[in-house]
């Protein structure tokens, strides 16, 4: 077994997690619980300045060398957005140094021999505490059983001056991804990333700040999924109901795929109460907004007010009724040793656009199995 595959077996090793909340080993509680309702965990000095540099200087070298791959999801100046491939530059985009290429089924070049490969499998076993630290307290399992090679992704990344991510989410409920929904065995379920800029770094000068879109009042209840249906939006608070609610799709109903009702938990969360009768997943989940479910979908007017996507599908209509107003905006600045995680299904967020200097960070996603093709 070659020290590549070695490397790659420990990012996605199966863990005998006997944590309790109370005995993490590598994350706080308070970090625990903000991931739980909907919020971003943010950790300065998660790695040593020592770390950071050493990381930095592997990535650097790597990238110097050929070996990130251009994903081209980025957008860059006056053209940020437009992928105008006659003035698209490469050295301004994202670039990533995987683990895995799930496109091509193999080992990706972060877990090969080149480079500091003791450096890495170091960051690997502190990632491999930092799942099952999660997989215990957040009560997700399945963050500690993986199933295949693709199961959880880890990479460099760099972006280059300019670079920068519009808003989105992480992960999107199986029915609103097509036909190819129900096809992966695993979805992503909680998104972290590590930044390894230097210390002089200047947030104010250097931009790159992570921006999320947190809700102004912390979830009632757990975020995310609940036996497999993702989350697809919230109920805001009103005076005779307080509480922010994730709501849920159900997108199986009598187990057929595409057969959809959006419910919330009950009160004692022991059942689900349904918002909705049951609907087609197409047209109304691609061609939708939080008008559509607020006064379509959603019968009862006072419940349909209350209601809002996580993410709207892009429109000129949803442009035009503008964002949620029950979101707040918190932006992260990426400092060296800063770890950062979130429900990758729950919380919107965008990268600024950097300056002139390069952004580097290791980031990943853990996996949870999805629900089976029905």
């Amino acid at each position: 077994m070659t020290m590549g595959v070695c490397l790659y077996l420990a990012i996605v090793a199966v863990g005998s997690c006997t944590l309790s909340a109370s005995a993490l080993s590598v994350l706080p509680e308070s970090a625990v619980n903000t991931i739980d309702r909907g919020g971003i965990a943010v950790i300065p000095n998660f790695l040593s300045p020592s770390e950071v540099s050493r990381l930095r200087s592997d990535a650097s070298n790597l990238y110097d060398d050929g070996n990130f791959i251009v994903d081209a999801l980025a957008g860059y100046g006056a053209k940020a957005g437009a992928k105008d491939k006659a003035s698209f530059e490469s050295s301004k985009d994202r670039a990533v140094l995987p683990a895995y290429i799930p496109s091509q089924k193999k080992i990706g070049p972060f877990a090969s021999n080149l480079g500091d490969v003791d450096g890495r499998r170091g960051l690997a076993t502190t990632i491999t505490a930092l799942r099952s630290d999660l997989a215990k307290a957040l009560d997700r399992p399945g963050l500690d059983t993986p199933d295949g090679g693709d199961n959880h992704e880890m990479s460099f990344t760099r972006f280059g001056p300019g670079a920068q991510l519009a808003r989105h989410v992480d992960e999107h409920h199986e029915e609103v991804k097509g036909r190819t929904g129900w096809s992966r065995p695993t979805r992503r379920s909680i998104s972290w990333l590590i930044y390894l800029n230097g210390e002089d770094w200047d947030a104010n000068s250097d931009g790159g700040q992570l921006r999320t879109y947190e809700r102004k009042f912390p979830s009632a209840c757990s975020v995310g999924s609940r036996d497999g249906d993702l989350q697809l939006g919230w109920l805001t608070p009103t005076p005779n109901d307080p509480k922010e609610r994730p709501v849920f799709l159900d997108g199986r109903r009598g187990g057929i795929s595409g057969k959809c009702a959006l419910y919330i938990d009950s009160n004692d969360g022991g059942r689900k109460v349904y918002l909705t009768k049951e609907f087609d997943s197409d047209p109304y989940l691609f061609l939708t907004s939080d008008f559509f479910i607020q006064n379509v979908l959603i019968k009862d007017h006072d419940l349909g007010a209350r209601f809002h996507y996580l993410e709207q599908p892009k429109s000129k209509l949803t442009a035009y009724l503008g964002n949620d107003p029950g979101e707040r905006v918190k932006d992260v600045a990426p400092h060296g040793g800063t770890l950062v995680a979130f429900d990758s299904v729950a919380l919107p967020h965008e990268v600024l656009p950097t300056m002139e200097r390069e952004r580097w960070a290791a980031s990943g996603w853990f996996h949870e199995r999805q629900q089976s093709e029905p």
